[in-house]
């Protein structure tokens, strides 16, 4: 049953305004939210904290309703059908030459060999789980309830598990230094908290261990010339807003060093394409540089 929003009014933004909660900057806890109207919908509130720039969603739907009311699988749909309606031509033709991301690209297994070597893979937000990874025992964890039980049905057969839970609360029951790799795949934009979860991510990696990232750059040249209709922006799961800039600081934060995957494509690229890595005298010895 769909819950019904709260409704309120907020300083800077017009119309009623849905949520649980209003919270603070994600990056720095500051409470100076400085609102960004144009990009509001429906009801949610897209501000830029006043302390560091950080952007992010003010009045996220809390961790009870990501997991019915707007788990992905859900939000997916209903913004598959408004992007349809909003910009029918460039939407059609971009989904009609959707293979264009794959030239050039290798399989994620391959990455990952790259990337991680072999071992225990730990995928946050993992969906359903369908893919298998020679070489590794993967483990997930995953907020929708219905993909998280499909998910840890795939994982048991493969020798992992899959947690139903909030990330932060389902990676604390690893322990130090268990994962060769954690994939956050398209996950820290729907995350409330993702400071204390990398700093979870750098606690349950091997001292040479990495995690890749792949977050929306609010920084592309796109969502500069589509504004609130850049593909970047989905409501309301999407509550963080990372650069270049915002994704590393926040990464130095939780003791992990940033290395893009993309930095000549990156300006016109939608997406941030990064790993992360333990820094040197923390958690391990330093990465030799990704070729």
């Amino acid at each position: 049953m769909q819950r019904a929003p709260q409704q309120q009014q907020a300083a800077g933004h017009s119309g009623p305004v849905r949520g649980t909660s209003r919270r603070p900057c994600p990056a720095c806890e500051a409470d100076r939210a400085v609102p960004l109207p144009r990009f509001d919908r429906e009801g949610w509130r897209i501000v830029r904290c006043g302390g560091c720039g950080f952007v992010y969603l003010v009045n996220p739907p809390g961790y009870e309703a990501l997991e019915e009311d707007f788990a992905w699988e859900k939000t997916f749909r209903s913004e598959h059908e408004y992007r349809l309606e909003a910009m029918p031509l460039l939407y059609r033709a971009d989904l009609a030459t959707r293979w264009r991301h794959r030239i050039g690209r290798r399989p994620d297994a391959e990455n990952y060999r790259m990337w991680f070597g072999e071992g225990r893979l730990l995928n946050v937000g993992c969906g359903a789980a369908t893919a298998e990874v020679p070489g590794f025992v993967q483990y997930g964890i995953e907020i929708s309830r219905e993909l998280a039980a499909e998910a840890d049905a795939n994982l048991r057969r493969q020798g992992g598990h899959c947690i139903h839970a909030p990330a932060l609360e389902g990676i604390r029951t690893f322990e130090d230094g268990f994962f060769d790799g954690v994939v956050l795949r398209s996950f820290l934009e729907h995350e409330m908290h993702p400071l204390p979860l990398l700093r979870e991510v750098r606690r349950v990696l091997k001292p040479t261990g990495a995690a890749y990232v792949r977050v929306p750059n609010f920084a592309a040249l796109g969502r500069r010339i589509l504004g609130r209709k850049w593909p970047g922006f989905r409501y309301p799961d999407h509550v963080n807003y990372f650069t270049r800039r915002s994704l590393e600081d926040m990464a130095q934060k939780a003791g992990l060093e940033l290395r893009l995957l993309n930095p000549l494509r990156l300006p016109f690229d939608d997406n941030i394409n990064a790993l992360l890595f333990p820094r040197a005298g923390e958690t391990g010895r330093a990465r030799q540089p990704v070729s």
